[in-house]
């Protein structure tokens, strides 16, 4: 199993003879409650050490205490490794509690501990935890073995661990052993259907989950929300609006209410094909909008070219991030609006809001639109100043906007400064030359990029604005 090589049982913090007394056995037991500290636990541990009492007594207390923090985990942990044949019941609370955690790896580990003593500390309730886990950190390895066990206990052709089998291979991305194992099953709830569904959508196959999801119709199985919300979510990616609407009316006659998630992924569905009236609709009847909803809004209208719709989802919002932030930038530039989104840029400054790689280069291309040198240099040295002169894209953008600021030699500087090149960066040393009629600077970029086995592209070859004729831009085998 690859995940035990690197994971090791916690040592118990108090040694048998531990003199550490201060409170009374009997009462603790039967008064403990959720809100026991992990140090008056471990006081009672030491009691039970020194009157041989069984180990499974403080496991049972520390599960059932507020101890949810990884160093109670963590003692729990170490309290079990002292139990020779812990009972599955026990396993089981200790199973639970740590597939809840932040460190899903370590159900592996008490299962490996548990198999090595024979696998009488585990029953059939014990494997959900188990295989969930094993989803969570895409553990193959394990999670084929743990396949294998069910198969050898029979308890292979129970449904609701062939569920979670198929859970585990669509955690790992193995969708084609997933669909072995829902082919297998004989009873199938919507539970299952939901799991085969959304490992599809989770793998990028949007029509396979469509498919399925007819099957599901046709086998007399009522889907949830959860169903509904992953194939109105596969209809947005694969930009299929028909049959995202068919869904709508499909929740419209069976009054499903509309949750945040149902909504939301309408809203997605219905912007990302631009149908922005019938998202418009339904945002605004939302009786609660959040972040992402809100952007996807804002990126509808951009896309069908309502930019004055965007900037009024835009100014309404009370919470903006930087993706939303970088949208807008993008949709001005995109839209002859450069200063306007040099201006939104300045306001994102002010409010301390960083920019990435993706917003500086909607800011570059405004800068480029607008033309206007000294503004190219002062974005030229934020670009210098925050970090972002290393990067490829940047630079390349960086050559553009120079280019159309009429400054090569600021446009040459930036090449020449580039670590590493490719073949949008010397198109666009070519083009910047070609086009303000420098021919020969051109066509040496051109071959020099050809020494460099650097393959060109359709865009390459600007010859109409080549006074020396076509034939020169011609690659020569």
């Amino acid at each position: 199993m690859e995940i035990m090589t690197t994971i090791t049982f916690p040592t118990i913090p108090l040694p048998l003879n531990s003199t550490t007394i201060g409170t009374p056995l009997i009462p603790f037991l039967s008064s403990s409650s959720s809100s026991t500290s992990l140090y008056y636990l471990k006081q009672v541990h030491a009691q039970i050490l020194r009157s041989n009492l069984s180990p499974s007594i403080i496991l049972k207390l520390i599960l059932s205490s507020s101890s949810s923090s990884i160093s109670s985990l963590n003692y729990a942990l170490s309290v079990f490794t002292h139990i020779p044949t812990p009972h599955p019941t026990l396993s089981n609370k200790l199973l639970r509690a740590l597939s809840r955690s932040s460190k899903p790896e370590t159900v592996l580990l008490v299962y490996q501990k548990i198999r090595e003593d024979g696998l009488f500390g585990l029953d059939k309730f014990s494997f959900p935890f188990i295989l969930k886990a094993a989803a969570k950190i895409a553990a193959l390895n394990d999670g084929m073995e743990i396949h294998g066990v069910l198969a050898k206990l029979d308890f292979y052709k129970d449904p609701f661990l062939q569920t979670g089998l198929m859970g585990m291979y669509v955690g790992c991305g193995k969708i084609l052993e997933a669909r072995l194992v829902f082919d297998k099953m004989s009873y199938r709830d919507v539970v299952t259907w939901s799991t085969m569904i959304n490992g599809y959508y989770q793998g990028g196959h949007f029509d396979d989950a469509l498919q399925l999801f007819e099957e599901m119709r046709s086998s007399n199985v009522e889907p949830d929300k959860m169903v509904l919300s992953t194939i109105i979510s596969a209809c947005a990616r694969a930009k299929n609006l028909g049959y995202g609407k068919e869904v709508h009316d499909l929740i419209i006659e069976n009054n499903f209410a509309l949750d945040p998630h149902l909504e939301s992924g309408l809203i997605s569905l219905y912007a990302g094909c631009g149908c922005m009236d019938m998202a418009k609709e339904l945002f605004t009847n939302m009786s609660s909008r959040n972040l992402v909803v809100s952007t996807t809004m804002v990126s509808g209208y951009l896309k069908v070219g309502r930019i004055e719709d965007a900037r009024l989802i835009f100014n309404q919002m009370d919470e903006k991030d930087l993706i939303c932030w970088s949208i807008m930038i993008s949709g001005y530039a995109e839209s002859d609006q450069p200063q306007e989104a040099l201006h939104l840029f300045n306001e994102m400054q002010f409010l301390g809001i960083e920019p990435d790689e993706v917003t500086m280069l909607s800011v570059i291309s405004a800068c480029a639109h607008l033309g206007v040198l000294d503004q190219a240099k002062r974005i030229h040295m934020f670009v210098d100043k925050n970090g972002f002169g290393k990067a490829l894209s940047v630079n390349n953008a960086l050559i553009d906007m120079y280019a159309k600021c009429g400054c090569l030699e600021a446009a040459r500087a930036v090449f020449e400064k580039m670590q590493i090149r490719n073949v949008i960066s010397w198109t666009s040393m070519i083009n910047a030359f070609a086009i303000h009629g420098d021919a020969n600077s051109a066509l040496n970029y051109f071959h020099q990029m050809k020494e460099e086995n650097v393959e060109p592209n359709a865009v390459t070859f600007p010859c109409r604005s080549i006074r020396k004729g076509p034939e020169n831009f011609r690659i020569n085998d």
